[in-house]
């Protein structure tokens, strides 16, 4: 990584940090969390305006990795977006993806389906960035991409639950990464570990959340290094496990299930406050 490079992620942590901290208090950005306490609501924002930032720069500098930066400013920037609707003007009394489309299907458009809708959309025009010509890999990177975001958004129901799942994520990836000896390829997915770093103590201490805006986001981002960074099976492997937790999450309750399990719930517990 270069000294530009790193004067570049300075200056991108800066302006997001600064700008969503500025937004917060400026427009009274805070919400109850799930012990009734109002807290910062849309902390993930810092993590769309730095990652875009830093994203824009890279792809308008052009090069060989021009269209990948594209995927991740495309991606980051239109979650980004997506989340922070929802989580200013949400309506809470709709959840999941049949409770939204069968309320789309009575007429009602809940943002939680102009979500679903958009992240869609968005998936695809990123899919076919890093896809360039290849038919296969544009629909693998498409899928990553919306299950990803989405996956994450599922987990962000108690502090730190979702980060701890991207750092999970992108560990593997690193791993992946090292054993064929190019992590130059990771700089995208690193900015965003960095940012999450930053993030973590005040989403897991119940001091901020990151919201749908940081859960999509950081989601969005994981599912573009993992269309990059992994083989094509292995995306494969990925996208079935991915699949078959959403529909599991759509039966199930993800916290009354942890909470039923002593090793989950001890995990858990480790992972952010839950009192």
């Amino acid at each position: 990584m270069s000294v530009l490079e790193f004067v570049l992620i300075a200056l991108g942590f800066v302006f997001g940090l600064g700008a969503t901290a500025w937004l917060t208090v400026r427009y009274d950005l805070r919400k109850a969390n799930f012990r009734g306490e109002r807290i910062p609501s849309i902390a993930g924002l810092a993590f769309v305006l730095a990652g875009d930032f830093i994203y824009g720069f890279e792809w308008l500098a052009g090069g060989e990795a021009s269209r990948i930066f594209a995927a991740y400013f495309l991606t980051l920037m239109g979650f980004g977006i997506l989340g922070l609707f929802d989580d200013l003007a949400g309506d809470r009394s709709v959840g999941g993806f049949r409770g939204h489309f069968r309320a789309l299907a009575k007429g009602r458009l809940t943002t939680g389906a102009v979500k679903a809708l958009g992240g869609g959309v968005l998936s695809l025009g990123a899919g076919w960035l890093i896809g360039d010509g290849n038919l296969w890999r544009f629909i693998l990177a498409a899928a990553l991409i919306a299950l990803s975001a989405n996956s994450l958004n599922l987990l962000d129901l108690r502090p730190g639950r979702c980060l701890f799942a991207f750092f999970c994520g992108a560990a593997a990836l690193t791993v992946v990464l090292a054993n064929v000896h190019q992590l130059n390829v990771g700089f995208s997915l690193f900015v965003a570990v960095g940012m999450a770093a930053i993030l973590y103590p005040m989403d897991a201490g119940g001091q901020a959340m990151i919201g749908d805006t940081g859960a999509n986001a950081f989601g969005g981002v994981l599912g573009v290094a993992a269309s990059v960074i992994l083989p094509p099976v292995w995306q494969a492997v990925v996208i079935a496990l991915l699949i078959a937790f959403q529909f599991w999450c759509e039966r199930h309750s993800l916290s009354k299930t942890i909470d039923g399990n002593p090793v989950l719930r001890g995990l858990d517990r480790k992972i952010g406050v839950r009192r």
